[in-house]
């Protein structure tokens, strides 16, 4: 999950036209009955009110198209929920877990492990019929233990002013980076085998840039000069020192897509612009020295009322499937925090609904779209729901009581309406 940048874009305007507007463009699909789904309402414990089931599920339009449709799911912040598993079975052919892969959730402690929230994930993926997901084996910034980070009096020396790559318990350096990543995967093929459909080697290995970070935060390939980066010889390495850990990670899981999981790519602005170049190019080149890497998986939290970068996304995609890399939604979700806080549920619900059906139009249209999954199916387990309840914002396909929204209707429109050149 991305984290919120610090800095500050002037909001894309937009008037209640545009939004209505927008409403008749996206071509909505009107195909959800007022119904009572019996599997959901057996799992219901506080009504039998009737729910809007939908004709043709999400799960359904993908698999029409080849594409694998999922969500994420945290079995810590969501102990227990029989009508959330209830739709997931329903929705999902693969599961991820929002954070119980990650490497400060399942080993907090050199050599201690805590399995609990990584096996819920697993274990609802087998219950249901799905795959899971392993989010995320490296994730540059965040997501590490204190002992995984650099130690604190190195900041200076490295000249390296971001406090998340260090710690005052850090202890890694180049001379055990690769046997604790070593170690760590071997834990997680012994305790679950090959059985992962996607494994995110790396995520958000490229700069979110700001004013203040730019460019003394990030190398010249438009690498974070993180804690990896350092100890994996980024400095002197170049683009080629993440290829040792795509290698090793191949070696050990052969039947699981292995990805570049990243954010941040799709506004028509120039810091994102230029990430997306930086990614092109290292994706040209891992692809040209062998890297095992089997698709690129753009991580998606749209941002309503910020310009959509149409025609750069379009050129890019086209880049990457001239690679021969096919496309993963990993973390898709939509922000209305940019949009007017005047606007009605409805007109902020339109709005997204196109930008979603945009989106995922694009892809489909220009690369080989084989994965979408939601950060959460419902929106009040999203974490902009969490982080800000007052908003009531559906950021996610699902309303709280398990109804699609029209975000949900749009993206079924425009897999339907995927027209791949």
């Amino acid at each position: 999950m991305a984290q919120t940048s610090p800095k500050r874009f002037p909001s894309l305007s937009l008037s209640r036209r545009d939004a209505l507007r927008a409403v008749a463009a996206a071509a909505v699909l009107a195909s959800c009955k007022a119904t009572t789904d019996p599997s959901v309402a057996e799992a219901a414990s506080t009504t039998a009110a009737p729910r809007a089931v939908p004709d043709v599920t999400l799960r359904d339009a993908c698999r029409a198209a080849g594409i694998k449709h999922g969500a994420a799911r945290d079995h810590y912040i969501e102990p227990e929920d029989p009508m959330l598993d209830r739709l997931m079975e329903r929705e999902c052919d693969v599961v991820t877990p929002e954070n119980g892969g990650k490497w400060a959730v399942f080993q907090p402690q050199e050599g201690q492990f805590d399995w609990a929230r990584f096996d819920a994930s697993v274990e609802l993926a087998k219950r249901i019929g799905a795959q899971p997901n392993w989010h995320c084996a490296l994730w540059q910034h965040m997501g590490m233990p204190d002992y995984m980070k650099l130690p604190q009096r190195r900041m200076a020396e490295l000249g390296i002013g971001e406090k998340a790559y260090f710690s005052a318990e850090g202890t890694l350096s180049p001379d055990n980076y690769w046997q604790r990543f070593t170690e760590m995967v071997a834990a997680v093929k012994n305790r679950y085998g090959d059985i992962f459909y996607r494994i995110d080697v790396v995520n958000e290995v490229f700069f979110w840039e700001t004013e203040r970070s730019h460019p003394q935060e990030q190398d010249r390939y438009g690498f974070r000069r993180g804690q990896w980066w350092v100890v994996a010889g980024g400095a002197t390495k170049g683009p080629e020192w993440m290829d040792p850990f795509f290698h090793h990670i191949r070696k050990e899981f052969p039947s699981a897509k292995l990805v570049l999981n990243e954010f941040g790519i799709e506004i028509d602005e120039g810091w994102q612009q230029r990430k997306r170049a930086y990614l092109q190019t290292w994706l040209t080149d891992a692809v040209k020295r062998g890297v095992p890497i089997d698709g690129l998986g753009l991580q998606s939290h749209l941002m309503a009322g910020k310009p959509y970068d149409r025609d750069g996304m379009r050129k890019f995609l086209r880049a990457v499937d001239r690679l021969g890399l096919p496309v993963h939604i990993t973390e898709f979700d939509v922000d209305e925090r940019h949009l007017p806080r005047s606007w009605s549920r409805a007109e902020k619900d339109r709005a997204m609904a196109f930008l979603a059906a945009q989106y995922v139009g694009d892809i489909a249209g220009n690369a080989k779209l084989v994965e979408l999954v939601w950060w959460h199916l419902r929106s009040d387990m999203n974490y902009i729901a969490r982080e800000y309840p007052e908003l009531h914002p559906h950021p996610s396909p699902y309303d709280e009581a398990s109804r699609p929204l029209p975000i949900y209707e749009a993206t079924v429109q425009a897999l339907r309406n995927r027209n791949r050149a």
